[in-house]
């Protein structure tokens, strides 16, 4: 009996050991925590959750990584709060994700603690050319891809129809010329001769100078360095290729029509209230346009229209990017998971109809879902051929004092339509203030 006992404790005793043993080998595994601070508020916020909510409860579930986004206002913030962390030299409290739009690349692309998503996307074996060729294009610097294109844009004509087939017009602009010729025809007047319905609305800024100069010429740059996305650039290019010029002289020429609104905000308001018939937005607005106008009136998208028939660049990619950091927390490969994630065929499909950016991967194009989509709504597929038929290498605008310039091409055309200022003049003006801006610049970093 007492051997029996014996042999029943070493039994016991062995089973124990073994489990314990199992325990070791097989201990749960912890969750890596992925910290992403973005801009996205309204329909793009809801968006952005529903993104990371999916992720966490399957492919983050699988792989034991939980993502946990953080609204931090708007994108200037996102980049105010990220530059205090940099200045201050403690990388470890970076977010290991950031939503940047592009006025930020410029303090952000040479930061030794910013991870190039083109390193974590060869070290996966991931295939880059997933991604469309413009919007990878759009975040290269010095030929490496520096983020992930996220939230895509181009620029569209946004026109109102129901106007247009009240006037007796059928085809929307396609140059500067037909758009003045056609905006004269929209204006509308009270009985004392106030205009009630401008036909178009704008103040050119940098956001449309970069179409408009860089389509000309089959493709042109506003500065050297290809707009700064291979190196800081150190002059404007404009006044030496002409491009300035011909944009201006047709400015003036559609400013002359009388039917043009010198309108710096709330454009898309007066587009809605029927103020205005025409106004140039991003695709992003899509959604936003359509809410907005409800049921006032039909609404037309088209082109964006070009300076004259021989500029045949078409349209830049704009919008933000997904940046990583090296924040000493070991979670590239984590994080890297999420953004091949959000930018997947599907995750990239549902983004597009819940905001109107549009998809950045290839294979969203070929879902029967994504074809059903464009064939309901037809204004989603403006932008998108728009895009394909333009030059990938038409690149958005990487400078220093990035404000400034914005403001000084609003302040320097309306300088020119208020006091009657040449083209040639306005151009020289301009180049000679933004080169300025850049001496400056350059002589701050010792350069």
């Amino acid at each position: 009996m007492k051997r029996l006992l014996a042999l029943l404790l070493l039994v016991m005793l062995a089973v124990q050991g073994l489990f314990a043993l199992g325990q070791e080998e097989n201990p749960e595994e912890e969750v890596t925590t992925i910290t992403w601070w973005h801009y996205g508020s309204g329909l793009a916020g809801k968006a952005i959750d529903s993104i990371v909510q999916e992720f966490n409860e399957t492919v983050g579930k699988e792989k034991h990584i939980q993502v946990n986004a953080v609204f931090q206002g708007k994108a200037n913030d996102v980049l105010t709060k990220t530059k205090a962390i940099l200045q201050s030299g403690s990388t470890k409290d970076l977010p290991d994700l950031a939503q940047f739009d592009g006025s930020a690349v410029l303090d952000i692309r040479d930061v030794p603690s910013l991870i190039p998503m083109e390193d974590l996307a060869v070290q996966d074996g991931y295939d880059l050319t997933q991604i469309l060729e413009a919007a990878r294009l759009s975040v290269t610097y010095k030929n490496k891809m520096i983020a992930m294109p996220f939230n895509s844009s181009t620029i569209l004509l946004y026109y109102n129809k129901t106007a247009f087939e009240e006037a007796g017009i059928t085809t929307p602009p396609t140059t500067l010329a037909e758009l003045g010729n056609i905006a004269k025809a929209l204006v509308q007047k009270d009985e004392k001769g106030n205009i009630t319905r401008y036909g178009f609305a704008n103040v050119p800024t940098t956001y449309e100078l970069i179409v408009w100069l860089g389509q000309q010429n089959g493709l042109s740059y506003i500065t050297d360095n290809e707009n700064g996305h291979l190196g800081n650039p150190t002059k404007v290019l404009f006044d030496e290729n002409g491009t300035m010029v011909n944009f201006l002289t047709r400015w003036k020429e559609l400013y002359a029509t009388g039917a043009v609104e010198n309108l710096t905000s709330d454009v898309e308001g007066a587009f809605a209230s029927g103020r205005v018939a025409m106004i140039v937005a991003s695709t992003s607005k899509l959604t936003t346009i359509h809410s907005m106008v409800a049921d006032r009136f039909e609404v037309g998208v088209a082109n964006f229209p070009a300076v004259d028939e021989q500029a045949t660049g078409g349209v830049n990619v704009g919008g933000g990017a997904i940046y990583a950091f090296d924040n000493q927390s070991g979670n590239g490969d984590a994080a890297w998971e999420f953004v091949k994630f959000a930018t997947s065929p599907e995750q990239q499909f549902n983004w597009h109809i819940a905001t109107g950016y549009f998809p950045v991967h290839h294979d969203t194009y070929s879902m029967d879902a994504f074809q059903k989509h464009i064939e309901e709504n037809p204004h989603y597929r403006v932008a998108i051929e728009q895009l394909m038929e333009s030059n990938p290498k038409m690149q958005g605008i990487w400078v220093p004092s990035a404000y400034q310039i914005y403001y000084a091409f609003q302040s320097g055309i309306l300088r020119m339509l208020e006091e009657d200022l040449s083209p040639k003049e306005t151009s020289k003006a301009l180049a000679e203030e933004i080169n300025g801006y850049f001496e400056e610049y350059l002589r701050m970093q010792g350069k």
